[in-house]
């Protein structure tokens, strides 16, 4: 009965060696890769971006704003760090490890606040956390925020069999085209998801909203200037919200609260022409290069970056 303990925990331990390796070679792979969504994060880990203005919010912050324009209209050093289908609670985290890692304080942010996705859970790609597991700073809000499966945090290669060797691996081969964390959408108007909704209701998650309050108490307190901006969305989208008006004074009281101000495009022209929109909560490329534009003379017009 000894003699088979000992083979059984012989053959567990060269399985783990054999795992503690593999998972150094593929967390390596991908924390040296450029295809998405890696190469944003080991962008902000590893290169110097000392940006002055921060723009974040998730996809409808990611797929809008263009740091070209940013940069050319207003004469700054933009960086777009949107966190593609993740909440608000997870967006932070991505501020957080920015400020870690590029130590510079951004003068101005603009948060992008809507009632699509900042506010109701969600954890889209959730893989993209699986190569800094071992990373000090990054793991605590991996423990502390439920970022991955706790059992992915102990486990080597756990995540990794979870998600397929095969596909992650595959990954690898799709470069990231995203130009300072902004990621354009060349893609012309699909309206089969909209087609599909009936009704839309603001209803945001208390915790949610609880971090994104504490969240501005600390940018209030480092001085960094915020500026809350709604981006279009599709003039069908906000018809069928049944309580609009209940996010504009939930908006509000974040404006008042904290003296910051609010540029609302929600119902801009822009939101009537599905030409500028992929999907009914999207701006495409041409749509996001309009209201970027449209957005720094505003920024240059009320002085908000002064």
């Amino acid at each position: 009965m000894k003699e088979f303990l000992k083979t059984i925990l012989l053959i567990l331990t060269i399985l783990l060696i054999i795992n503690i390796a593999l998972d150094c070679v593929f967390s390596s792979l991908f924390r040296h890769s450029q295809s998405e969504p890696y190469k944003e994060w080991n962008c902000i880990i590893n290169d110097s971006i000392d940006a002055d203005l921060l723009v974040m919010g998730n996809s409808r912050a990611w797929a809008q704003y263009d740091p070209h324009i940013l940069d050319s209209i207003l004469c700054v050093n933009s960086y777009n760090i949107g966190l593609n289908g993740n909440d608000v609670r997870r967006q932070i985290v991505k501020y957080k490890v920015y400020r870690h890692y590029q130590r510079k304080k951004p003068t101005f942010l603009i948060f992008n606040i809507d009632y699509w996705g900042n506010f109701t859970e969600a954890s889209y790609q959730f893989k993209q956390f699986f190569p800094y597991i071992t990373n000090s700073y990054m793991r605590r809000f991996m423990l502390q925020d439920h970022l991955v499966y706790k059992l992915f945090l102990y486990i080597p290669m756990a995540r990794y069999y979870y998600h397929g060797l095969y596909s992650m691996l595959d990954e690898l081969k799709n470069k990231d085209d995203t130009y300072k964390g902004y990621k354009a959408h060349a893609l012309k108007w699909d309206g089969t998801e909209f087609a599909k909704l009936d009704g839309l209701e603001f209803s945001p998650n208390q915790d949610l909203v609880d971090v994104f309050d504490n969240f501005m108490k600390e940018l209030k307190e480092e001085d960094i200037k915020v500026i809350l901006v709604s981006s279009p969305i599709y003039k069908g989208v906000t018809e069928i919200t049944v309580n609009l008006s209940e996010f504009y004074d939930f908006r509000q009281q974040f404006s008042e609260k904290y003296n910051v101000p609010i540029l609302d495009y929600i119902n801009d022209s822009i939101c009537n022409d599905t030409a500028y929109f992929y999907n009914a909560t999207h701006l495409n490329k041409t749509g996001a290069e309009l209201f970027t534009t449209k957005l720094c003379h505003d920024l240059d017009s009320l002085g908000l970056l002064k």
